[in-house]
Formats: C-alpha cells, sequence, structure tokens
C-alpha cells in the first residue's frame, strides 16, 4: 500500500480520483490544488506516489511540482486532458494518463503489476505510457 498525494484543482475530479486511489488499496495523504500546499504536505511527509495535473488552480505548476517531486524520489503519475505534457516536463521520469481515467485505469497505474487482468492491460496499452 502506497501513500498518495494528488494534486487536482477540480474537485469533482479530485474527489473521483480519492476514491479510485482507496479502490486501488491505497491510502490517499492529501488532495491540494495549487503547488505551493502540495509542495508543503509533501515537505512535511514524503509521498510514495503523487498524482498531478499540469494545470493547478495557481497555474501551469504541475511540471514543477512534478520535477521537486521526483527529485524527492516520489513515483510521478500525470494526468491532464492536453495531448504535450512531455514538453513542459523535460526529462522528468513520468507516467502519463490522460484525462478523464476510470478506477480501473487507477488501479492499472498504481498496481500495474498485480492488475490480475491481462485484458485490463491490453486495454490500456495505449492510454498510458511509461517515460524513463
Amino acid at each position: 500500500m502506497s501513500n498518495v498525494l494528488i494534486c487536482e484543482d477540480d474537485a469533482f475530479l479530485a474527489a473521483d480520483l480519492s476514491m479510485s486511489v482507496e479502490g486501488a488499496g491505497h491510502t490517499v495523504q492529501g488532495i491540494y490544488a495549487n503547488a505551493r500546499d502540495a509542495l508543503k504536505a509533501a515537505s512535511d511527509a514524503t509521498p510514495d506516489v503523487a498524482i498531478i495535473d499540469l494545470e493547478l488552480a495557481d497555474g501551469h505548476t504541475g511540471s514543477s511540482i512534478a520535477q521537486t517531486l521526483q527529485a524527492m524520489g516520489v513515483k510521478v503519475i500525470v494526468l491532464s486532458g492536453h495531448p504535450n505534457v512531455g514538453a513542459g516536463l523535460g526529462t522528468v521520469p513520468h507516467t502519463y494518463a490522460a484525462k478523464p481515467v476510470s478506477p480501473a485505469m487507477v488501479d492499472f497505474l498504481l498496481n500495474p503489476k498485480s492488475t490480475p487482468s491481462t485484458a485490463i492491460h491490453a486495454k490500456f496499452a495505449g492510454a498510458s505510457q511509461a517515460i524513463a
């Protein structure tokens, strides 16, 4: 079980992500709508994983959060409705999935080796991209 920090400024999407994370067997460390609060929380207690939207309440700050958290050893998952996320992230290793994401996709992203069905792996093979 991992502690997951969620960076999402849309309250409905954040609540949905939170339920999906818990449904996948993980703990939500907190939900944050802006960079300052997310980074403060991460410095107080380093999460295992961060699910980050690139466009937050304080602007296009998700990429700077991703860079900082990755340097702290946090696994970064980027969720975005924008197709060109790589440009803002540079060389930050991350996993990307296009919004909206289903609970099954969140489970796949958080538990890729333990997702039981090969059909799920086949279904999401093109929907997420691991970038090393």
